[in-house]
């Protein structure tokens, strides 16, 4: 059952739904950040097309903590599913930065309740009621984000002979 998860703000769509399909594919960690205004990745971490989005195309970036610019790129929609059997989906914003982040506010925008404790965190869509579990790495939360392997790189089936 598919379940929205609700929108960022620009009209992104956070996606989530309950599966226990199995692929192959690899592991990305994010880190949970309370001080991102996006999610943000660096360039090809992720698989898909960036594309522009509002702040590309507007000449907008970010600022480092030492006071840095970083520029915004364009974004990727980002499909991944999460230790707890959820297929979900989340735009990136793809700017030069050392990992991808992944935004308390875009999270909470998007109808979910983040509560990030001593020992443990957890994501709570307000509507459904499923739950994310990042894991406390020590001074910060990781959330390990599974991407499937692109169809772009599975080879396609040729009929003998042609």
């Amino acid at each position: 059952v598919e379940a929205q998860l609700g929108g960022d703000g620009d009209g992104e769509e956070l996606l989530a739904e309950v599966s226990a399909e199995t692929r192959s594919g690899r592991v990305v960690e994010a880190v949970v950040d309370s001080g991102a205004v996006h999610s943000v990745t660096p360039p090809g971490v992720f698989p898909g097309r960036m594309a522009p989005s509002p702040w590309s195309r507007a000449g907008r970036g970010y600022r480092a903590a030492n006071g840095a610019r970083i520029a915004n790129l364009g974004q990727v929609r980002v499909p991944f599913s999460t230790a707890e059997g959820h297929n979900c989906a989340i735009p990136f914003q793809v700017a030069p930065v050392e990992q991808p982040l992944l935004s308390v506010a875009h999270l909470t925008e998007a109808g979910n309740l983040v509560t990030l404790g001593d020992k443990s965190g957890k994501i709570v869509n307000t509507t459904t009621g499923k739950t994310i579990a990042p894991e406390r790495r020590g001074r910060v939360y990781i959330m390990k984000l599974f991407i499937p392997e692109p169809a772009a790189q599975q080879q396609p089936f040729r009929m003998p002979g042609s």
